[in-house]
């Protein structure tokens, strides 16, 4: 079932199992402003069969809005549901649009923080693919710290200046001379901010490390557009770049910038451990107002777009045309599910990652395809997810005979 529901943002009761306090300043935390039921936890497993990704774990997203600090999370998030040991592919970057980004930012960072032949550790490190990007842009070597990172999957010319540690972060594994700590796309995952963000500074400080470079996805793009497909489970924190500065400041690291990148997908952050003490000051009031009416309308706007999309889905199967989801990662498994009622309409989902194709979307078991399985039953409109990637589809699909096919993005 899936439940959306408004609420106001006043003092309220908490529910079994629901978190107190924001995990980002223990402020007391209001009731939620938008609550999805029964949704996949896991936005990038892998599934053999549909019967396989049917059976996938679901859970409640309780979004709440801290009035202290500005962080929104999830009041009923339950670590105990995640399950990694089975097969994960999160890799973007067989995108060239998204390759090309990871390898600007890296560049970028080299360049500004004088990582050149420098040591670095990435904190979250995925399956390395930022890893190796850091290496090519000229860093002399990388500690990738993951519990489920294996460097088999990096470049052989670069594996040697690659030294994995599959485990959870803790501290002491930021060596002396470290140039930088990365932590790209990890914050959203944590539940407890405060006592990670300690760790990472504590560990910072030890070592003698003088930046944190780190990134998230922007909540404020989230809210405005709609975009409901950018829920996940996994992302049980969620940040503007605001309220971004203000979670670091609060640890103890003196904010040297802060920006949105990727289309404003994404916030972007540098840090340096402060020399003094922080107050640890409340979010500034203009964003949190800002926060607050966006949060107040979010759900409405969910419940506008879920019935646009339902309604043109229905449309599609009524007329006979086929229909394909182009994204087979987390946005295309939530907006999918968001909309089960109406699924029906979709034949297949498709990716350009060999790690997903032949195998089946969490939730509905749809089948994951190559773009050029579309070529033997063309379908009539392709449904982009991520509208960053519109051109490069458009050529590959053109490059593919499919010129008369629509492509639509969300």
């Amino acid at each position: 079932m899936l439940d959306l529901s408004v609420s106001a943002i006043p003092d309220g009761t908490t529910k079994r199992g629901e978190l107190a306090a924001c995990p980002s300043c223990s402020a007391p935390a209001p009731p939620a402003f938008i609550r999805l039921t029964e949704l996949p936890v896991h936005g990038t497993a892998v599934f053999a069969s549909a019967d396989e990704a049917r059976a996938v774990t679901t859970g409640d997203q309780e979004l709440a809005l801290c009035g202290t600090c500005g962080v929104v999370f999830n009041r009923a998030f339950d670590m105990s549901k995640l399950d990694y040991t089975g097969e994960h592919e999160e890799s973007q970057h067989l995108s060239p649009r998204f390759a090309a980004y990871a390898a600007e930012l890296s560049e970028q960072w080299v360049k500004r923080h004088e990582l050149l032949d420098q040591h670095v550790v990435e904190i979250g490190c995925g399956a390395g693919d930022f890893a190796a990007e850091l290496l090519r842009a000229g860093v002399g070597s990388v500690t990738g710290i993951d519990p489920h990172f294996g460097p088999e999957r990096v470049p052989a010319d670069l594996a040697q200046r690659l030294r994995a540690v599959p485990a959870f972060y803790s501290p002491e594994m930021v060596e002396p001379g470290t140039a930088a700590v990365v932590c790209r796309h990890t914050l959203e995952h944590i539940p407890e901010l405060a006592v990670f963000g300690a760790d990472i500074l504590r560990g910072m400080r030890t070592a003698g490390v003088p930046v944190l470079l780190a990134e998230v996805p922007d909540l404020g793009r989230i809210l405005t557009d709609g975009a409901f497909w950018d829920l996940q489970y996994e992302h049980c924190s969620y940040f503007t770049p605001a309220t971004l500065g203000g979670y670091l400041g609060r640890l103890g690291f003196d904010v040297l910038d802060v920006r949105t990148t990727y289309t404003d997908q994404y916030v972007v952050a540098e840090a340096a451990p402060a020399t003094g003490d922080t107050a640890g000051e409340p979010g500034p009031a203009a964003e949190l107002d800002r926060l607050h009416q966006l949060c107040e309308g979010f759900a409405t706007h969910t419940i506008g777009r879920i019935t646009h999309w339902g309604s043109w889905l229905d449309d599609r199967r009524a007329a006979g045309d086929t229909v394909v989801v182009w994204g087979g990662g987390a946005k295309g498994l939530t907006f999918l599910n968001m909309l089960r009622e109406h699924a029906d309409a979709v034949s297949a989902v498709v990716d350009i990652n060999p790690g997903l194709q032949n195998h089946y979307i969490g939730g509905l078991g749809l089948p994951i395809v190559a773009p050029r399985d579309l070529v033997s039953a063309p379908p009539r409109t392709v449904l982009l997810m991520n509208p960053v990637y519109v051109d490069e589809v458009r050529a590959l699909l053109d490059e593919l005979g499919l010129q008369t096919t629509e492509l639509i993005t969300v």
